[in-house]
Formats: structure tokens, C-alpha cells, sequence
């Protein structure tokens, strides 16, 4: 009679650790790298409720999706948020004049104190 009552336990106490862990669970697809509705569409698609978040990253192209979170092959359960953060692309400087964007200046040279910037203006003097 113990021995029945002991299998019992063990077996409801697997079904019930079973059914905690994997009813509801999905696995994070991997959206980095792909356009913004095409990652949007894909992760609703799974059951993610889905907040956009951008970031300026001037390697990634703009509306192209940098990072997940939680991150790509992670298991959560439907219903879940999925932060897919979005490159805004370059950082953006408003000029002066008429308040237009200009991209950030590109800086070239090596040595110290020998960078300009792109426009060719010269690099301020080295402190000493």
C-alpha cells in the first residue's frame, strides 16, 4: 500500500511540474537583423505582445532590428512582452542653420593631433 501511495505522489508531482513548465512556453525567434514589420508581424505571430523601442546605431541600417529582448531561443510563456529595440540608423545633428539634420562629422588621421574633421577644418592643438 505504501509503495502505490509513494508512485502515486512521484507521478502527480511530474505531471504538475510538467504542466508549470511547459503549457503557454514559446521560444523567442531570432528578429535580429530583420526589417521592423517583418520582425513585429513574426513575433505576434507567436503570441509576443510587442514594444518597439529605437536606438541610433550607425552600423546597422535604419529600420532594421538590432536586439531582442529576452534574447533570440529563450523560452517564455505567450502572452509574454518582447522589447524588439529598432536601429534608427546614424545619429542625427541639427545644424544652426535652419535646423536641418547634418550627419556627425567623420574624424580621419591617426596620430594625435593630427585628426580633422571630414569638412577639412584643422584639429585643435594637443594640450601640453
Amino acid at each position: 500500500m505504501v509503495v502505490v501511495l509513494a508512485l502515486a505522489f512521484i507521478m502527480s508531482a511530474v505531471v504538475t511540474i510538467y504542466l508549470l513548465f511547459r503549457i503557454g512556453d514559446t521560444r523567442v525567434p531570432n528578429l535580429v537583423g530583420k526589417p521592423e514589420v517583418e520582425a513585429q508581424k513574426t513575433a505576434e505571430k507567436a503570441g509576443f505582445k510587442v514594444k518597439l523601442q529605437r536606438r541610433n546605431d550607425p552600423a546597422v541600417p535604419a529600420n532594421t532590428v538590432i536586439e531582442t529582448r529576452p534574447i533570440p531561443n529563450s523560452s517564455v510563456k505567450k502572452d509574454s512582452f518582447l522589447t524588439i529595440v529598432v536601429s534608427s540608423g546614424p545619429a542625427q545633428l541639427k545644424s544652426e542653420a535652419g535646423g536641418l539634420d547634418v550627419p556627425p562629422p567623420v574624424f580621419s588621421g591617426a596620430r594625435r593631433g593630427t585628426a580633422s574633421v571630414a569638412h577639412g577644418l584643422p584639429a585643435p592643438a594637443p594640450a601640453i
